[in-house]
């Protein structure tokens, strides 16, 4: 399986908790050893990497050959499009990706220490504060 996120299995490591509400965590060197056949692709690891690449999980089962239970994962109406962003992404230079890493940093603000997930996107964590942005 090549890696859909170029040469860095990090890349989709990063990806996968986010696009899939925190089900599929994985190390990058997990990541890497599926592509290698090492460790065993088993229904949610296609389910996540289906949503993380904007694909039907039934389409992606199809494609490596494990069946699925049913039901599936609820869709994530925003992970086609965040797919779909983050392959437009791999079209840019290392310059310009830092670019937009620093404006979008640039829009998070500290989370207040009494936030509560329902009203807080948090987005990263530095020093002891949680930045991110209020859910609207």
């Amino acid at each position: 399986m090549p890696h859909a996120f170029g040469r860095a299995p990090s890349g989709a490591a990063k990806a996968l908790s986010p696009l899939t509400d925190g089900r599929v965590y994985l190390a990058a060197s997990t990541i890497s050893g599926i592509g290698r056949g090492r460790v065993p692709l088993t229904p949610d690891l296609v389910t996540g990497f289906a949503t993380t690449l904007g694909i039907s999980a039934g389409d992606h089962a199809a494609i490596t050959g494990v069946e699925l239970p049913e039901p599936s994962w609820p869709e994530n109406p925003l992970a086609a499009e965040l797919a779909g962003l983050l392959s437009n992404c791999r079209r840019l230079t290392a310059a310009q990706a830092e670019r937009v890493c620093d404006e979008a940093k640039s829009l998070l603000v500290a989370v207040p220490d009494d936030a509560t997930g329902e009203d807080w996107n948090r987005v990263y964590h530095q020093r002891g504060r949680w930045w991110g942005a209020p859910r609207r």
